[in-house]
């Protein structure tokens, strides 16, 4: 059954969605279920002692055990000079990004029998082109060359705003960091960010929505409406525009990226080409153009000159600080006790050669006894 799916990567947590093709045309996107129990998953990844990766809530669990070996944070980190290293291995963030999509399709791949016909992927809304063209390369060696990359707020409008004329709408991500507050306007290219503030307090995202909106030139109830996403608090009140907020919250983001998946499908032959089509289309070629014959990556962006304040490491204390300093005693010890046996048993050895005349050949024959002159050997084993 020809079916779409949208996923969105999370700091925390992982979700997806499914668009089905039913024959008269795309469902109502559904969770796709990732987690032991419930359709998100975490944001994790997991290396065993064989070599071997676990994603989501197996990763987690197998990392109460060995904490060292799990992996979480790595989707922001995509761009960045240091890789992820653990067990000794290096892992490039955009890899484990790779990993997690490719879990999310093998689970829907399971459900339907088949791959996805088409594959949409969320970002972080201040993602450049460098970082988007480092996770579009790590897809395409996972084997996802043609998935589409779209900012999580416009991914999060599609769930409930299709882009039709010009109209400003707000998004409020909500995160372990705070919300992530964004309005974003639409027009020939589709739903677009306008302007994005992070680490806003989450009991005051809404009211941030009007403000930029007012920055704007935009009255709040001009506003199509706010779509709130991710552990979303519940607003108390009346607004001046209407606030969409489904029973789920976690999986908005997900459910839009689905459907922008169902609206980038080919038209049937003779068909008529819709709107929404053609807007998205426009949004993904214009505002994340593909690379499907892979270039040359962009040049990375001037980073800002960081103060780094030097702090000293606490010295260790207890049982650390004693093994820190055994440990190389212990070693020098060895090698005393060493050289003073050797010297012990060289000189015991002389003394007695020295006492002792030649030694007589023993009376019993071993396997090791020298051979006499004469003498016949039973086997050859009679020799040393």
């Amino acid at each position: 059954m020809p079916y779409v799916l949208g996923i969105d990567i999370a700091s925390t947590r992982t979700t997806a969605a499914t668009c089905v093709d039913s024959g008269d045309g795309w469902g109502a996107p559904e969770p796709s279920w990732l987690g032991a129990r419930g359709p998100s998953a975490a944001t994790a990844v997991f290396l065993d002692d064989d070599g071997y990766l676990l994603t989501g809530d197996a990763a987690v669990e197998a990392g109460l055990s060995a904490p060292a070996r799990l992996l979480t944070g790595f989707h922001e980190r995509v761009g960045d000079d240091v890789p992820v290293i653990v067990g000794g291995e290096r892992f490039p963030a955009e890899s484990l990004s790779a990993v997690l999509v490719d879990a999310a399709v093998d689970q829907a791949a399971e459900r339907f029998g088949e791959k996805p016909r088409h594959i949409v992927l969320t970002h972080p809304v201040g993602w450049g082109s460098f970082r988007r063209d480092l996770l579009r390369r790590a897809l395409a060696e996972a084997g996802f060359p043609r998935a589409a990359l779209v900012p999580a707020p416009v991914a999060a409008l599609h769930a409930y705003l299709a882009p039709r004329g010009e109209v400003t709408a707000g998004v409020c991500e909500f995160g372990p960091d705070g919300a992530v507050v964004t309005i974003a306007a639409t027009g020939g290219n589709g739903w677009q960010p306008v302007k994005t503030v992070e680490g806003v307090d989450p009991g005051e995202a809404v009211g941030k929505v009007f403000e930029l909106a007012h920055g704007a030139g935009i009255p709040p109830q001009a506003l199509a409406g706010i779509v709130l996403c991710g552990e979303a608090p519940p607003v108390s009140g009346r607004t001046p525009c209407p606030v969409f907020a489904s029973s789920d919250p976690v999986l908005t983001v997900a459910t839009g990226a689905a459907n922008i998946a169902a609206r980038r499908d080919v038209p049937r032959p003779g068909g008529p080409r819709s709107n929404a089509l053609a807007a998205v289309e426009t949004v993904e070629t214009t505002l994340l153009p593909r690379v499907d014959p892979l270039e040359e990556l962009t040049e990375r962006p001037e980073r800002p000159p960081v103060d780094i304040t030097p702090f000293p490491l606490p010295e260790p204390t207890g049982a650390a600080k004693l093994l820190s300093r055994r440990k190389p005693i212990v070693a020098g010890a060895a090698v005393v006790v060493l050289a003073a046996t050797t010297l012990f048993f060289t000189l015991t050895t002389r003394e007695a050669t020295a006492d002792k005349g030649p030694e007589a050949p023993p009376a019993t024959s071993s396997s090791c006894a020298p051979s006499t002159p004469g003498a016949t050997h039973t086997s050859p084993e009679g020799r040393c």
